[in-house]
């Protein structure tokens, strides 16, 4: 091609058809130009293509962390409502004298388990995202997952460093339920008679042990309530991803 070019430019000129020869040089230079300017969109419509298939994979591999989390907040809440219940029979029989059963007395003890792992993994996850509105849901569920970090820092902080000490200190433990348990050693399931049930009875009766329990309370349904608002955040922006990946 580049020869019959040549070829061509050679043949005006001998001819002395100089004008003939720039409008021919004319039309040979926008013809490179153009060229250029289609393997120019070739090459960035193939670099978006590439870039396109990263999101695709990012957003999938967010969808999944999505999912696992949600499992695992929607278990957190099933603990934290059944503490709560434990809360409130505590206040019934230690306040108000009511006559109640406690199914569970380990639950005054119960840390859930929390590690969401959504954009914790990738907490630049928002700046490879193309779409402005799934963008603006990942920044919304991070600020909820702050939210929720704090709320669970102050839950699991009195827990470990006051009731669980305060029941030590006060020996509601019931040690041969648990080091007598053969299952226990085995499946890492702890009995339900660990804590005492007579002595968490008696206990809440205690003033002592009253105030501690009305800030557990509070620090467990503010724990539960963010989990809430993070599960609605989770499947919304579960909802959004899914439609783009369409």
């Amino acid at each position: 091609m580049l020869k019959l070019f040549r070829h061509i430019r050679q043949k005006l000129l001998q001819e002395n058809k100089v004008s003939i020869y720039l409008k021919y040089a004319i039309g040979e230079i926008l013809l490179v130009v153009i060229g250029i300017l289609i393997a120019l969109q070739v090459n960035n419509w193939n670099e978006y293509r590439k870039d396109k298939v990263k999101e695709q994979a990012v957003l999938k591999n967010l969808v999944q962390d999505l999912r696992a989390d949600s499992l695992s907040f929607s278990d957190n809440l099933v603990i934290l409502t059944q503490i709560n219940i434990l809360h409130q029979v505590l206040y019934e029989i230690g306040v108000n004298g009511i006559d109640l059963k406690i199914e569970d007395p380990n639950l005054i003890r119960k840390l859930i388990y929390y590690n969401p792992i959504a954009i914790k993994n990738d907490p630049s996850v928002a700046d490879k995202i193309s779409n402005e509105d799934i963008r603006k849901e990942i920044n919304t569920y991070s600020r909820y997952l702050i939210d929720l970090d704090f709320t669970y820092s102050e839950y699991a902080g009195l827990l470990e460093n006051r009731m669980r000490v305060f029941l030590a200190e006060k020996k509601v433990h019931h040690l041969p339920n648990y080091f007598g348990n053969r299952d226990n050693s085995i499946k890492g399931a702890v009995p339900l008679d660990f804590v005492d049930k007579e002595g968490l009875n008696l206990l809440s009766r205690s003033p002592e042990f009253q105030q501690l329990l009305l800030e557990a309370s509070i620090k467990t349904k503010n724990t539960e309530s963010n989990i809430e608002t993070v599960l609605i955040q989770n499947q919304k922006l579960k909802e959004l991803i899914q439609k783009e990946l369409k």
